[in-house]
């Protein structure tokens, strides 16, 4: 099955916007992620949290939850926005608009006390958008989408 880009690019832009709702939802109000409260943290020491993780002091589910969910969230982003802003198609643009979305999710986070304000957050959810980058590559490469 080919999929056009150019004949679904509403389809596209609608999911997009769909999903950049769902993840502001997720990060700033859903309770399952522990938001409804005001806290203000932050880490700024690179890989602090993602070693507390590996190690399993916050529980294999936490970890699971906390590095899966991170790359997890961004790998729509490295999927849809290529197909979505076609003049953008390398991973250098995935890598900027990860990271600058990321940063800026974190200092909302900050500000508003929802969740943490974490730099290896930042480092896995630019991962999540290389690999959502990586799966649309691959999927122009089969000729699915083009």
């Amino acid at each position: 099955m080919r999929i056009d880009g150019d004949k679904f690019r509403n389809l596209f832009v609608i999911l997009f916007v769909a999903y950049l709702v769902y993840l502001f939802y997720l990060v700033f109000f859903s309770a399952y992620y522990g938001r409804g409260y005001h806290h203000r943290n932050y880490n700024f020491v690179p890989l602090k949290t993602i070693t507390e993780y590996l190690l399993l002091k916050h529980g294999i589910k936490g970890t699971i939850v906390n590095i899966g969910g991170n790359i997890l969230a961004f790998m729509p982003l490295g999927f849809l926005y290529p197909v979505v802003h076609k003049s953008k198609k390398n991973y250098k643009h995935i890598l900027i608009v990860s990271f600058i979305l990321t940063c800026f999710i974190e200092g909302l986070q900050y500000i508003s006390g929802a969740g943490t304000c974490d730099i290896d957050d930042v480092l896995l959810n630019v991962i999540g958008g290389l690999v959502g980058y990586i799966f649309y590559r691959e999927i122009v490469k089969k000729g699915i989408i083009k």
